[in-house]
C-alpha cells in the first residue's frame, strides 16, 4: 500500500512537471476596448507577443516590444534589419500557415503568447479557438493609412506604459509629416502634379482606390495611373496589363524591389514609357520592412514620394537627416551613413 502511494505522487509530480504554464486565474488583468466594441482581456505586463502580419513586427519594435516576440513571420525573421536590430527574432516561432491569416492554432497554443495580432481577415472560428485557449487576439483593420496610426495606438494601449506614449508621439509625429507635405503641395498647381506607376512586388502587379498603396501615393502629390483599375476588387489591387501601364506613360515608376527596378529599366517592352526614358524609375526605400506598406515607417513613405517627385517644392527636406531622426526617435537606433543609404536606396 505504501509502495502503490508513492508511485501515485510520484505519477502525479511528472504531471504537473509536463503540463504548459498556464497563467494564475487569479492574477490581476486589465481590459482594453477598441474599435468601440472590442475586448481584450490581458495581464498587466504583456512578455509573449505573437503576430502574423508581416509589417506588424516593425510596429511591435518601434514600441519596445521587439524581444518579446515569440512567434512571427517568415518574411519578418529573415529580413536583414530586423534581424541587426532585433536579434532575438530569429529565435521566434512561425506564428502562420501562410498570410496573415494564416494561424497555426496548435503552435499558438503551445506558445500562449499574451497577445496575438492579426489583421480582420482571421476566420472567426479559428479567433474563437484561440479564445478559449486564453490568448487575447487583437485583429485590426488593413490597407489604409488612418488604419496604420489607428492600429499602432491601440497597440501602444495594449502594451501600455511608454510604448503607449511612443505610440501617441508617433501618431503626432505622422500629422505633423502630413501637414508639413500638404502646406508645400498645396503651392503646385493639379496640372503639374506628375503621372505614377506602382510596382508592387513585381512589374505588374499594382494597387487602384481605395487602398493603402492609394493613400500614400495621395499623401505625395502622385497621380496613380492605375487609381481606377481595380473597382470592386478586394483591397483594389492585382494584375496590370502591360498595354494600360504603356498607355498612361507615367512620368515616374516606383517599384517595391530593386529586382523589378532592373527588369523594368531593361525591358523593351517598357522602353517606350517616359518613366524611362527619363531614368526616372526608383526603388521603395526598406528598413525595418517596405515603408510603402502596412508598418509604422509609412510615416516617412510619402515624406520620400513627395521630395522625389517634387524636388524644388521640397528643397528643404533632407531625406537621410529625416529618416536619420524618425529611426533615433522611434526605434532608438543610431543609423550609420552607410545604413541610411541602403534604406533609401536598397540594392536587394
Amino acid at each position: 500500500m505504501r509502495i502503490r502511494t508513492t508511485l501515485i505522487v510520484l505519477l502525479g509530480f511528472c504531471v504537473l512537471a509536463v503540463a504548459p504554464a498556464t497563467a494564475d486565474q487569479n492574477a490581476p488583468r486589465r481590459d482594453v476596448v477598441y474599435y468601440g466594441d472590442r475586448h481584450l482581456s490581458l495581464p498587466q505586463t504583456v512578455t509573449r507577443v505573437a503576430t502574423t502580419w508581416e509589417a506588424h513586427n516593425a510596429v511591435i519594435a518601434m514600441l519596445g516590444y521587439g524581444d518579446r516576440i515569440v512567434a512571427t513571420t517568415r518574411i519578418a525573421r529573415s529580413m536583414p534589419v530586423f534581424r541587426k536590430f532585433v536579434p532575438s527574432i530569429v529565435n521566434a516561432s512561425l506564428a502562420g500557415t501562410g498570410g496573415s491569416a494564416g494561424v497555426n492554432v496548435e503552435e499558438m497554443m503551445a506558445l500562449r503568447p499574451d497577445v496575438l495580432f492579426v489583421t480582420d481577415m482571421l476566420p472567426p472560428a479559428k479567433k474563437e479557438q484561440l479564445a478559449q485557449a486564453g490568448i487575447a487576439v487583437a485583429a485590426f483593420r488593413a490597407n489604409s493609412i488612418d488604419a496604420i496610426v489607428e492600429r499602432t495606438l491601440i497597440t501602444g494601449e495594449i502594451f501600455g506604459g511608454e510604448a503607449h506614449d511612443i505610440a501617441k508621439r508617433y501618431a503626432d509625429y505622422f500629422e505633423n509629416n502630413r501637414r508639413r507635405v500638404r502646406e508645400r503641395l498645396e503651392k503646385i498647381p493639379e496640372g503639374k502634379r506628375l503621372k505614377v506607376y506602382l510596382a508592387s512586388g513585381a512589374p505588374l502587379t499594382t494597387s487602384g482606390r481605395p487602398s493603402l498603396n492609394q493613400d500614400w501615393m495621395d499623401l505625395g502629390g502622385a497621380i496613380n495611373v492605375a487609381e481606377n483599375w481595380f473597382q470592386g476588387r478586394p483591397n483594389a489591387s492585382g494584375t496590370a496589363i502591360l498595354e494600360n501601364v504603356v498607355a498612361s506613360n507615367p512620368d515616374v515608376i516606383i517599384a517595391m524591389r530593386a529586382r523589378d527596378v532592373e527588369t523594368i529599366r531593361n525591358s523593351p517592352q517598357w522602353s517606350m514609357i517616359k518613366a524611362v526614358r527619363d531614368g526616372r524609375v526608383h526603388v521603395n526605400p526598406r528598413g525595418m520592412f517596405w515603408w510603402c506598406r502596412e508598418t509604422s515607417e509609412e510615416a516617412l513613405q510619402f515624406l520620400w514620394v513627395a521630395k522625389l517627385l517634387y524636388p524644388d517644392a521640397f528643397a528643404d527636406i533632407d531625406m537621410a537627416a529625416e529618416t536619420r531622426a524618425f529611426y533615433k526617435d522611434f526605434y532608438r537606433i543610431d543609423l550609420s551613413d552607410d545604413e541610411i543609404r541602403d534604406f533609401l536606396s536598397p540594392t536587394d
